[in-house]
């Protein structure tokens, strides 16, 4: 009985987290930062985005609710933010006149590329275009629907379902960002700048989407 409540706490926490944290999107959209860095530079990048957003999202497991009770936060107001956020970010993405230099890269200017990279792999690539306003609402609806009164085992058992989800979804956002060089050749340079603009153009859509979807959560609220 344990074993199919952790089947279904998992399933049911792979599908609400798909969409959120998105790898295939995601996946595209990172590949757009990492486009001057070399294999081992962009694995190394890849293996920190991922812890990063590992503790972003186990964070919120263990001590979201405390934070936002302290905060005075709101789930609505979370997204708000994080939409925001998320707009800037594409359209910093969408007007970036740098994505149509076609001029060669040079061992030097893919080390300078690694190191103006590092400041970015938290912010905004982990937080919060990876996990954002959208997946820290979905895990703390997820964490209210695991918890079993009276029944601990049952409610370890949807807690480590969620953690699973998250953990194969990252895992296949890692491969896909790692060997994102492979693709990136295949497609060449002009197929890199249709998709990274077009990939852009959605996560904004998005960013959208989740800032109209907090001032709902807010006019709901108050009516």
């Amino acid at each position: 009985m344990s074993v199919n409540q952790l089947i279904l706490s998992f399933l049911t926490a792979l599908a609400a987290l798909f969409p959120v944290i998105n790898p295939i999107g995601s996946g595209f959209i990172i590949n757009g930062f990492f486009k001057d860095l070399d294999a081992a530079g962009r694995k190394l990048a890849a293996k920190k985005i991922i812890i990063n957003c590992l503790m972003i999202s186990l964070g919120c497991m263990a001590a979201g609710h405390f934070i936002i009770l302290i905060f005075g936060i709101s789930i609505p107001i979370i997204q708000i933010g994080g939409g925001i956020v998320i707009c800037k970010t594409a359209w910093d993405l969408l007007s970036d006149s740098k994505s149509t230099d076609n001029s060669g890269e040079s061992n030097k200017s893919i080390k300078v590329s690694i190191k103006n990279i590092e400041g970015k792999l938290f912010y905004p690539i982990a937080f919060p275009i990876t996990v954002g306003a959208g997946t820290i609402s979905v895990i703390f609806t997820l964490m209210a629907t695991a918890s079993v009164k009276d029944n601990l085992l049952l409610s370890v058992f949807h807690y480590i379902g969620i953690c699973v989800a998250i953990f194969l979804l990252l895992a296949v956002l890692y491969i896909l960002v790692s060997q994102g060089d492979k693709l990136t050749k295949r497609l060449g340079y002009s197929g890199n700048i249709v998709i990274n603009k077009l990939v852009a153009f959605i996560t904004f859509c998005v960013g959208i989407q989740i800032l109209i979807k907090g001032i709902s959560g807010i006019l709901m609220g108050v009516s």
